[in-house]
């Protein structure tokens, strides 16, 4: 069974408040929020409130179209950054999970621990690491958060850097390209503001509307 702390409680849920403090700060509904995405603004309602859990892409989703993205922390608070770089061809949900898995990969490594050893305090089995480390089946955020605390580190938000790649950015701002998985190759809601506009009248912010 996964052990979960307080702790890791604690992160998800400073997570999903970060997320509707930005959604909130643009003046976006959730129904406005969900245009565009592969969930509706009743889902978000229910992953604010810590009703129910997002999956692991969902939220990364969530966290890109408010122009935010998942990281990964060391011990001291610092970024981990290692060198991963979208491939051709390449999702936006795929490359994300990769790049949040790739950091705790090489901190596992580098403190000499097997999968086996990692699983045991993680509460999952060997297969489960190495399907996460392989981004071959996505763990559940919390267990993501377990994983990464059990190897001295925490997953965040930080926003995305407006400075950053000209192609990651365009590619945010591109046509939305769904796969049948539901994960997107190119996706257009990177920018809250711009999706704002497209929505119907109906669903954005106002008297009456309920958030």
């Amino acid at each position: 069974m996964l052990h979960v702390d307080k702790a890791a409680e604690q992160m998800v849920a400073q997570i999903m408040c970060g997320l509707r403090s930005e959604r909130l700060s643009v003046g976006i509904s959730q129904c406005a929020l969900a245009e565009g995405l592969p969930f509706r603004g009743r889902a978000i309602s229910e992953w604010e409130t810590l009703a129910i859990q997002p999956t692991l892409d969902h939220l990364i989703l969530l966290a890109h179209a408010l122009d935010q993205r998942l990281v990964v922390l060391g011990w001291n608070g610092l970024l981990r950054v290692d060198a991963v770089r979208q491939r051709p061809g390449e999702s936006l949900v795929v490359f994300e999970r990769r790049r949040l898995a790739w950091p705790l990969k090489s901190r596992r490594q580098a403190m000499g621990m097997s999968q086996g050893e990692l699983g045991e305090l993680v509460g999952v089995s060997r297969d489960s690491i190495q399907r996460w480390e392989l981004v071959r089946v996505p763990p559940r955020p919390i267990a993501h958060v377990v994983w990464a605390q059990k190897l001295g580190c925490s997953i965040a938000l930080q926003p995305i850097d407006p400075a950053g790649d000209a192609q990651t950015k365009a590619r945010l701002r591109g046509p939305a390209v769904w796969s049948s998985q539901g994960s997107a190759g190119g996706v257009s809601f990177g920018v809250v503001r711009a999706v704002r506009q497209l929505v119907p009248s109906s669903c954005r912010q106002g008297p009456g509307f309920r958030i």
